[in-house]
């Protein structure tokens, strides 16, 4: 039989399937802490080559997709997982990631006053004045201690 190259670029028999590229996905997460999770899928020649890879990070909004399908009443989670290309650790990292999402939006206040913005004249005018009060306060004070001193 003669050989040709198929379009991955893997050499392979006419009629014969054992040479074409085989397609493995690997699943992995970024870090523990971090948030974004990659999916690489590697193309392998019978030979061994790595004749190429494909890498896809899940985006907030597919995450949140997939959290919906799988919560739903009676979902195939594993068919799901299946379709998605990820496994059930996954999920559990992407059900908690919703989790902390949901309790950090729902602990905001979100009717609370924002501080206001005062240009740098005005802070130091502000902080002038109230350095002048402090030294006033402080004045009374001892002037107050004096006064009562000479009444008891």
């Amino acid at each position: 039989m003669e050989s040709v190259d198929n379009p991955k670029g893997c050499p392979s028999d006419v009629g014969n399937l054992e040479g074409y590229p085989q397609s493995v996905t690997i699943h992995k997460l970024k870090s523990k802490k971090g948030k974004d999770m990659e999916t690489e899928t590697l193309n392998i020649c019978d030979s061994g080559d790595i004749i190429g890879r494909k890498r896809k990070k899940l985006t907030a909004h597919e995450k949140w997709q997939i959290f919906l399908e799988t919560t739903a009443k009676d979902a195939p989670v594993g068919e799901i997982l299946r379709r998605h290309g990820l496994y059930s650790s996954e999920l559990t990292k992407i059900r908690r990631d919703v989790e902390n999402g949901a309790l950090q939006e729902l602990g905001k206040k979100k009717y609370s006053r924002k501080p206001d913005q005062v240009s740098r004249e005005e802070y130091e005018k502000i902080k002038t004045e109230l350095s002048a009060k402090v030294k006033a306060l402080a004045q009374m004070g001892e002037e107050y201690l004096i006064l009562k001193k000479r009444t008891d």
